[in-house]
This record gives structure tokens, C-alpha cells and sequence, in this order.
């Protein structure tokens, strides 16, 4: 009982850590660059990481016995982050979240592809309940769709493609390693953007539209320093409160407590941009809770 305790503590760190490492993001587009962000977060973070290991004399655990399919999650790991802060200047992030965590019902249907795993009745009718969930929430064909929701659907497909990888290809992987290639890997493609971005031909009018994707290296202020050693921080707290309670208890016991991010989300959006979602938004957001649910209710009770 005291390990599910913890386990249910830690899962609720976990979200309240990316939900105000979310937020700084969302402040941060208003004045920042995502590759600048993303270049100088994952830099500090494996600086963080690779010290304590060398402090603690673990460098086994930052060592990968193969690079092949770490390399692989880093890409897609690095492309569900990109999809999920390049939506936020322009979605509210309770929005953005309900999008993104449809990330377990594409594990479902990418562990059918290509781990050849089972899928049922009911894991077929929660994918089925979380994309009606998410045409409530995009409402295409409609006026009030918004297109720039398709990035956090997007980002959670990614995410899921890399969670099967994990488990298929990664499974005793050391969990430190992985975190340190995925940073690594970003860190790469964010010096690459904010080198090879400013010589891109886009107009005046794209850039003011969108500065947080189409701006390459901004001026550094202690604002934007505060910002960034915030969201590393956070980053790590939030990983190692979620690796910590996936390894003390079950993951369908864990599973549901991860879309209490949905709440903080709701709060913050409330607190922050004074934002509510609206009836459709809700009740799309309510129907990805429930596939998600259902999805690690399913789980449990195949594991008994």
C-alpha cells in the first residue's frame, strides 16, 4: 500500500513538473526562440545528468549497448516535442495537452504494427472514443477549427512511436542513457536551426507571425536564462519523478494518474491567460481521458 502511495505521489510530481515546464515554454514564446530553448535546455541537462553520474562513479548508465534504436527514439522523441511547443503560442495548453495525450491510444495501434501485440474489443473502441475526442477538440469543417492542433496529435503519434520503441528495442537500455541521447540528439538539431534558420527565405510577415519556430538565436537575457534553467529543472524532476514510480509499481496503476497534467492544465490556463475551455473542448478532453483510462484499466486486468 505505501509503495502504491508513493507511486501515486510521484506519477502527480511527474505532471505538475511538465505542466509548469509547459508554461514556461508558453511564456517563453512570447520572447524567445523554441531551438535556442531546446539547444541550451538539453545542453544543461546532460551537463546535469553526465556530472552525476561521474560523481556518483555510474558511468555504465550512460552508456547505451547499441545506438541504433536510441538514435531512433531521440528523433522521434525530439519531433513530439517540437510538433507539442511549436502549437503553444497559439493554443492554449489544456488544448494542446487533450492532443497530445492521445500519444497511449497510438501506442495501442503502433504496438499492433510492429510488435505484433494484440489489440481487442476494447482497446479498438478506446482508439475509436479518443479520435472522436479529438475531432471534438480540432472541430474540423468547421469555423472554429483550429489547424494548429494537428501539431500536438502529431506530437503524440511521435511520442508513441517512440514509447514502442522503448519497449520493443530499448527495454534494458539503461533509462539514464536514453534520456542523455534524446538530449544530446536535440541539442543537435537546435544548434543546427538556429545556425541554417536566419538564412532561410522566409518573409518579414512569417517570422513576426510565428518569431518562436522561425527565429534562430535571440539575445540572452537574465529573463529568458530564468526561463530556460526553470524548464531544465522541471524537465528533470518531472522525468525522474515518472521513470521512479514506472519502475515501483504496475504501469496500468500508474498510467491514469497521468492525465491529472490535464488538470494542472486546466489551472494553469485559468491562473496564467485567464482561458477556460469551451463545451466541445471539454467534452473532447473528457472522451481522451476515458480512452486513455480504459486503455490502463485493460492493461491491469490482462496482467492478473
Amino acid at each position: 500500500m505505501q509503495t502504491k502511495n508513493l507511486a501515486t505521489g510521484l506519477a502527480i510530481l511527474s505532471t505538475l513538473g511538465f505542466a509548469i515546464q509547459d508554461m514556461v515554454v508558453k511564456l517563453l514564446s512570447e520572447i524567445g526562440s523554441l531551438w535556442q530553448l531546446m539547444f541550451l535546455r538539453a545542453i544543461l541537462v546532460v551537463l546535469i545528468l553526465v556530472t552525476w553520474a561521474v560523481l556518483k562513479k555510474r558511468s555504465d548508465i550512460i552508456k547505451p549497448k547499441r545506438w541504433k534504436w536510441p538514435i531512433i527514439r531521440a528523433f522521434l522523441m525530439s519531433c513530439a516535442y517540437s510538433f507539442f511547443y511549436a502549437s503553444l503560442p497559439f493554443a492554449a495548453l489544456a488544448q494542446a495537452a487533450s492532443c497530445f495525450f492521445t500519444a497511449p491510444i497510438f501506442t495501442c495501434f503502433f504496438a499492433a504494427v510492429i510488435l505484433r501485440e494484440k489489440i481487442g474489443f476494447w482497446r479498438i473502441s478506446s482508439i475509436l472514443i479518443g479520435f472522436l475526442g479529438v475531432i471534438y477538440i480540432i472541430q474540423p469543417g468547421t469555423s472554429n477549427m483550429q489547424a494548429v492542433l494537428f501539431l500536438p496529435v502529431l506530437a503524440g503519434a511521435s511520442y508513441a512511436l517512440a514509447v514502442v520503441i522503448t519497449r520493443g528495442f530499448c527495454a534494458d537500455y539503461p533509462s539514464l542513457s536514453l534520456t542523455i541521447i534524446h538530449n544530446a540528439f536535440y541539442a543537435l538539431i537546435g544548434a543546427f536551426m538556429v545556425t541554417f534558420i536566419p538564412v532561410l527565405p522566409f518573409s518579414a510577415e512569417l517570422k513576426a507571425a510565428n518569431p518562436f519556430v522561425l527565429l534562430g538565436w535571440v539575445q540572452l537575457t537574465s529573463v529568458i536564462l530564468v526561463m530556460i534553467g526553470i524548464t531544465s529543472l522541471t524537465h528533470i524532476l518531472a522525468m525522474t519523478s515518472s521513470i521512479r514510480a514506472y519502475q515501483i509499481a504496475e504501469s496500468s496503476f500508474v498510467a491514469p494518474f497521468e492525465y491529472t497534467y490535464l488538470v494542472f492544465a486546466i489551472l494553469i490556463d485559468y491562473i496564467v491567460w485567464q482561458y477556460l475551455p469551451n463545451t466541445e473542448g471539454l467534452i473532447g478532453l473528457t472522451m481522451v481521458i476515458s480512452a486513455g483510462v480504459l486503455i490502463a484499466i485493460r492493461e491491469r486486468s490482462l496482467a492478473r
